[in-house]
């Protein structure tokens, strides 16, 4: 049975809506995590399968992604932000998102890129007023970044919008990834058909999603319909090569490393 592991925010659901419909139930075993431990349970072999987050790609080895599909944005995405309290040229110190590895990794790079600014970075916590007390700003993800209201005289920084700024090419949160061992057609074939049910009732997923007891359709709506991007093709390819590469420079991940597409002509793409 594939062990396929998925992350527990709005912008999921619309990936993994068909496999809790039942689609080949007897195929997978299906869990939910942030992304932060998704990477560590890939990383230690307890996940075939996994909505990864793209920094991970080049630091799990044996890894290739399952083409077509992945969670992205081109433009503002909503959910990734990076909140201050300060203006974002006075920033000294950000406070890293302990669920997160992908946008921990993009913050830097914007910082520097971007914003000509290198502030200290950690790890804090995941309450926004606790990371305040020690920090500038705050890098926010998932659900609490796109749901919960900012205390007043905060600034919000999406970093999708400013990723996009940058480079004219859309960014890459996370892509459905697997080990080498582990790439199956069949499997391949049962995420676009659940992508393709969810497409659907999209309104349906949005209406019906709760954050903190509370349901948010006019906003959970928006941000399937407009905010989020689902597609992997050339230019998300590009743009997740881009940020590899920036991520690289930084030390962030190694220098060179293997980026594989499953399934396709060009299986692995020297980086």
């Amino acid at each position: 049975m594939t062990r396929i592991g998925a992350v527990s925010y709005l912008n999921a659901r619309p990936l993994v809506f068909g496999l809790e419909q039942g689609l080949d139930r007897s195929r997978f075993e299906l869990t939910y995590d942030v992304p932060s431990v998704l990477a560590s349970r890939m990383a230690a072999d307890e996940l075939d399968v996994a909505l990864l987050p793209a920094i991970e790609l080049a630091r799990i080895p044996d890894l290739a992604i399952f083409p077509g599909l992945a969670i992205g944005s081109m433009g503002p995405c909503r959910s990734v932000l990076l909140v201050s309290a300060v203006p974002i040229d006075e920033v000294r110190s950000v406070s890293l998102d302990p669920e997160s590895r992908t946008s921990n990794a993009l913050v830097q790079v914007l910082c520097r890129d971007a914003w000509g600014i290198a502030p200290r970075f950690a790890v804090g916590p995941r309450d926004l007023e606790l990371a305040l007390r020690e920090h500038d700003a705050v890098v926010r993800i998932g659900d609490k970044a796109l749901f919960e209201t900012l205390p007043a005289g905060l600034v919000a920084h999406d970093l999708g919008e400013a990723w996009t700024t940058l480079t004219r090419l859309p960014f890459v949160f996370a892509v459905w990834a697997a080990r080498l061992g582990s790439m199956d057609r069949d499997i391949y074939q049962l995420l676009h058909d659940s992508k393709r049910a969810a497409d659907l009732v999209l309104d349906v997923i949005a209406d019906d999603y709760t954050y903190g007891g509370t349901q948010y359709p006019e906003v959970a709506r928006r941000y399937l319909r407009e905010s989020i991007r689902y597609r992997f093709g050339s230019q998300e390819l590009a743009g997740l090569r881009r940020f590899l590469d920036a991520a690289g420079r930084l030390g962030l991940v190694p220098a060179a490393f293997d980026l594989r597409i499953a399934f396709s002509a060009e299986a692995r793409c020297g980086v």
